[in-house]
């Protein structure tokens, strides 16, 4: 099954601008390099009146443009791959606005947006190398909240911490760490409490012993506190 892609408004001012670039002949010169922002970290070149950017001015640096220099085919290449780049991280920096994201939930958002793969990885670890993205200190956070929460145990946690993108070794890490202090046993013994009063009164213990077990080891707790937290939490209604 295929992921449905919708362009981006940025990537899509991209497409616009690598088609302008494609048409341009090869005599075309630079006109101008101009910058963009106070910062001046992005800057716009002009071939004649086409007008291309935002650029980062570390691939302006490598370019080694000035003013009157022929579009040549390595600049035109150059050209496209920076303004795609550029794109792609306009539209993580977009998805950071609204929270954390790891790396791997980044690329492919943005490959939904449209956005070529290698432009997004390439503009994911400029955003890593400044610190905008950082999937361990994001795993430790996540982490954290899951722990604190006591409503799902270190398995689910590690698996919902999968499912947000993080690589294996980093999810284990992050949740051994956030789990450490944790009472895990306490943790699934309330949570089993809770769990018992909604079941009917005439269930036999036999069943009630099933379906606790299978509710604990669904919140992510492994075998002994499933079954230990069951244990208690029966002996608990019958006292």
């Amino acid at each position: 099954m295929h992921t449905a892609i919708k362009q981006s408004a940025a990537r899509r001012r991209c497409q616009e601008q690598l088609e302008r670039l494609d048409a341009l002949p090869a005599e075309t010169l630079v006109s101008a390099v101009k910058p963009m922002g106070e910062d001046h970290s992005r800057f716009s070149v002009h071939l004649g009146r086409v007008r291309l950017g935002p650029l980062h001015v570390k691939d302006l640096d490598s370019f080694t443009l000035t003013i009157g220099s022929p579009l040549d085919e390595i600049t035109r290449s150059k050209l496209a791959e920076a303004l795609a780049r550029e794109a792609a991280r306009a539209d993580a920096l977009a998805l950071l606005r609204t929270r954390a994201r790891s790396s791997r939930d980044l690329l492919h958002r943005l490959a939904r947006k449209g956005h070529d793969r290698v432009a997004s990885a390439e503009a994911l670890e400029r955003l890593a190398r400044v610190g905008l993205i950082d999937d361990a200190a994001f795993a430790t956070d996540r982490a954290a909240v899951f722990a604190d929460s006591g409503t799902i145990g270190p398995r689910a946690a590690e698996s919902k911490l999968r499912a947000l993108g993080i690589e294996g070794p980093v999810a284990t890490a992050a949740v051994r760490e956030a789990y450490a202090d944790c009472d895990l046993l306490a943790q699934a013994t309330e949570a089993a409490h809770r769990r018992l009063k909604t079941f009917h009164p005439d269930l036999d213990e036999q069943t009630c012993t099933r379906r606790l077990y299978s509710f604990l080891a669904r919140r992510g707790y492994d075998h002994g506190i499933c079954r230990q937290a069951t244990k208690a939490a029966l002996a608990g209604e019958t006292d």
